[in-house]
């Protein structure tokens, strides 16, 4: 089965890297209120054919600065002048013909709900129905961790980035698990003070901090080093608690301030910087409502990279929400790399606080009460999706250690497919089910880690007790039990089937008006996609025009109007109203030559595009 993060609402973006990767974003509903972002500034994209100087004149048009490049093609991070608005900035920029799209620079922030400390075996990785903080628990409401430990307890060629608030590096359960940069490494350039593999970087041989920008990611929030302890605490040390893939290390990528709140352009920075350096896994346990455009390019610009992300915690009455219906990003992208987590209890249960979504939500995993490293090596509990994203981080990274040629297509459909279902998640996740690391080990050795076809329907259990199971005591205490003969005949990942196919566009241009009646009522057209599609239109006057009109002082072309609709492969009519501005400076004219450019986007993040000219008289 594939896996949709698709939300409710299409609107098609187009972007140079989604092309290139054969994938285009869809955007969702907007929220009822705005989304969190950074004042003043503005991430832009630029078309591939813009240069310095086109792109110069953009910003000047829109009365922006160049703060920064962003490490994507064409992409930077622009701040408003003192007087104009960011919406007004914004819909300046997209009026150019060289800009693909500009947006807030949204803010992310950790999805975690602090706890009371109590001390108790570590449940999500093996429950014996333990009480935790005053709950009881319900035997193998876990991830069969120790059966899993079994095949494999990970593997240091393995690197898991953790894009979070930094982790503490000389944690005594996490020093012997953070990754080093071969770049950086050795013969003293930890601290030579030269950028020696030539990233741009200077010394950042334990990753970076896009906060502070230096090299040392240091966590003053306490969730990064939490999450990177669920991914990787040392295991079976007789010390503090253990992670999912003992052996497997951390990238520390620092991009949460110590309030747990970071922006889009660092969060980019920090996905790109995962990717440079072979990281397998980003683990974001972060999220925020706004829809972001650069920070789905990134994503698809990773596609030999697994994002396991948060599914959020809900608004503020601490009750979750439908991502389907009240998206939350990164979770409700349309991309294929992407794992989206809900959080699970120590009786199988939905967390409270914990989002959902039939659609966008792929599994749960354990994510209240967890136990793991805080900075200043100590150990804390907490709560949230957050907690349950490690988890599933901590599981790929199994899956590749077993089998490093695996694809991501095939870790994710491992992760999918050996999930246990349970009546809590039908219908709140695509699966139905709770993360099981055994389960996923042995359908990723069946398949050599290649998507495998979809099983056969299954029903959920009601009993989750297995009384013939072994429970010793804590990997910390013991060696792990040893893990039941496999079954013969595993149960299948569900396959993952990307639709390649772009949608076909069909358009044309209604009865023409004359210029003043166009201007006034809009340019009509018949417009539809062989599928339905989210479709983009713009009408768009060449630079010649432009400055004979007053629209621009520059010969660029420039967008006089603009929709977006959802088509199918039944044409509507479609309106294009003009801009005040256009229908101004226009109305004067004796002819207006015209391009219509149409872009579609299916769910798939397939594109199609279209263009048609015409000539408008007085």
């Amino acid at each position: 089965m594939t896996t949709s993060h698709t939300p409710a609402v299409f609107a098609l973006v187009l972007t140079l890297t989604s092309l290139a990767a054969g994938a285009a974003p869809v955007a969702a509903a907007v929220p009822s209120e705005p989304p969190a972002s950074a004042p003043g500034e503005i991430i832009v994209r630029f078309e591939p054919a813009a240069d310095a100087r086109d792109r110069l004149a953009a910003r000047v048009e829109a009365n922006v600065d160049f703060e920064r490049a962003l490490p994507l093609r064409g992409v930077q991070l622009v701040r408003a002048e003192p007087g104009q608005s960011v919406p007004a900035a914004e819909a300046e920029l997209e009026r150019s013909a060289d800009v693909v799209y500009a947006e807030p620079n949204f803010i992310r922030q950790v999805q975690a709900v602090p706890n009371d400390p109590f001390f108790s075996n570590l449940y999500g990785l093996q429950n014996t129905g333990q009480t935790v903080a005053g709950v009881s628990g319900t035997p193998d409401a876990d991830i069969d961790a120790p059966e899993a430990w079994d095949l494999t307890t990970g593997s240091p060629q393995v690197v898991v980035g953790v894009v979070d608030s930094g982790v503490d590096v000389v944690h005594p359960d996490l020093s012997s698990s953070i990754w080093a940069n071969p770049g950086e490494s050795g013969d003293g350039r930890e601290s030579n003070g030269i950028d020696d593999d030539a990233n741009g970087l200077v010394d950042d041989w334990r990753g970076w901090d896009w906060v502070a920008d230096d090299n040392l990611a240091a966590d003053e929030n306490d969730h990064g080093t939490h999450v990177s302890g669920t991914i990787t605490a040392s295991g079976n040390d007789a010390t503090g608690v253990t992670g999912v893939s003992w052996n497997s290390r951390v990238m520390p990528l620092r991009m949460l301030d110590a309030n747990g709140s970071g922006t889009v352009a660092d969060l980019v920075s920090a996905y790109r910087y995962a990717r440079a350096k072979g990281a397998q896994i980003v683990n974001a346990s972060l999220g925020g409502s706004g829809f972001s455009r650069a920070e789905l390019d990134a994503i698809d610009g990773a596609p030999n990279t697994l994002f396991v992300v948060a599914a959020g915690n809900g608004g503020d009455d601490g009750v979750g929400d439908d991502v389907d219906t009240t998206p939350g990003y990164p979770c409700a992208y349309a991309a294929a790399n992407i794992v989206c987590v809900a959080a699970s209890d120590q009786n199988d249960g939905l967390a409270g606080f914990s989002n959902f979504g039939s659609a966008s939500v792929d599994l749960a995993a354990p994510g209240v009460r967890t136990l793991s490293t805080v900075p200043g090596g100590g150990y804390s509990y907490f709560s949230g999706t957050s907690m349950a994203t490690p988890h599933t981080a901590g599981v790929a990274a199994l899956i590749w250690s077993l089998e490093p040629g695996a694809s991501v297509a095939g870790v994710k459909s491992a992760l999918l497919g050996g999930t246990d279902a349970r009546s809590a998640f039908t219908g709140k996740t695509a699966t139905g089910g709770r993360l099981n690391a055994v389960r996923s080990l042995q359908i990723a050795a069946a398949s050599d880690g290649t998507p495998q076809p979809a099983p056969p329907p299954t029903v959920p259990s009601t009993d989750s007790s297995s009384p013939d199971r072994q429970r010793d005591a804590p990997p910390e205490e013991a060696e792990p039990a040893p893990a039941p003969a496999p079954t013969p005949n595993p149960v299948p990942a569900p396959a993952v089937m990307l639709d390649r196919s772009a949608p076909v566009l069909s358009l044309s241009v209604a009865p023409r008006r004359r210029l003043r009646t166009l201007l006034s009522r809009g340019l009509a057209l018949r417009a539809g996609c062989s599928e339905r599609c989210g479709l983009k239109l713009r009408i768009v006057v060449n630079g010649r025009t432009a400055r004979r009109s007053g629209l621009s002082r520059s010969r660029r072309p420039m967008v006089v109007g603009r929709t977006s609709v959802i088509a199918t492969s039944r044409p509507r009519t479609t309106v294009i109203r003009f801009g005040r501005r256009a229908r101004i400076r226009l109305r004067s004219l004796r002819s207006v030559r015209l391009t219509v450019m149409a872009v579609a986007g299916d769910s798939g993040g397939n594109v199609g595009r279209r263009s048609l000219r015409i000539l408008v008289r007085r």
